[in-house]
């Protein structure tokens, strides 16, 4: 997958053919492309939280056969597409397992974008994901890069991640999820070949303004001592469902 090294300018709301992408600038598109880079056309796709639809259209518009699921019904304003939208509430916990129970081994891809740093426990989130999936198939999530470069700079002076302070627990953001971490639960869950991509916007220069500016050649300068993921806004994780029995968690 292709990522920018330059970004200059404010970001501002992206749409799918007049669907608002909830998510940040060139995410959807790369999730279409890790998509498309391991799932035939035909395939069967669930969008756990698909919000107003806008990724669940562009699969579809892909040739992809798509399950639309989200809590808020009154958000999601897709129509003229065979996607089938089905009402869950991710916060009951009775009714999300008999979703996962009537739908076991259903698709071929289980995308949970922007999704995990919401829940209260990521372990359990995962596994429900992967009992959504085929034997074979996959399991695409997303969420915001804490390991990235603006990220750690954001900790050193602040003490706090990056879309995890006072202000974005109005919008749900409550479970920042390092990479490793993120890594460590999927592969414990029991998915195999488990990869982590740079996903969204924030290349090593964001020169959306001065100070960010300033920012993005400081980090220039201490990125040769670091390691792990620094460039994007977001992380993609995807890994394969081999049907083997759920492992228990294991560093790697």
């Amino acid at each position: 997958m292709k990522y920018r090294k330059l970004y200059i300018g404010k970001k501002r709301p992206e749409y799918y053919d007049g669907l608002l992408m909830r998510a940040d600038t060139g995410l959807h598109e790369q999730i279409a492309q890790s998509i498309e880079s391991k799932i035939r056309k035909g395939g069967s796709i669930i969008d756990m939280g698909a919000g107003q639809g806008a990724l669940s259209a562009r699969l579809h518009d892909m040739g992809y056969k798509v399950t639309a699921v989200d809590t808020n019904d009154h958000d999601y304003v897709l129509a003229g597409r065979d996607i089938t939208y089905i009402h869950v509430n991710f916060d009951e916990e009775k009714e999300l397992e008999g979703f996962i129970a009537d739908n076991e081994a259903t698709f071929d891809m289980v995308c949970g974008v922007e999704v995990i740093e919401h829940v209260e426990n990521p372990w359990a989130y995962v596994r429900g994901l992967i009992r959504l999936a085929k034997k074979g198939g996959f399991v695409l999530i997303t969420t915001p890069n804490t390991n990235s470069w603006l990220s750690r700079l954001h900790f050193l002076m602040t003490g706090k991640f990056l879309c995890f302070e006072e202000q974005n627990l109005a919008y749900g953001h409550i479970n920042p999820l390092a990479n490793f971490e993120l890594h460590l639960i999927m592969t414990g869950s029991g998915l195999e070949n488990v990869e982590l991509y740079p996903a969204g916007t924030l290349p090593p220069l964001y020169l959306s303004s001065p100070r960010m500016v300033i920012r993005s050649f400081v980090c220039l300068l201490l990125r040769p001592f670091q390691k792990g993921m620094l460039d994007g806004w977001c992380v993609i994780a995807v890994g394969k469902k081999t049907g083997n029995p759920l492992m228990k968690p294991r560093l790697e």
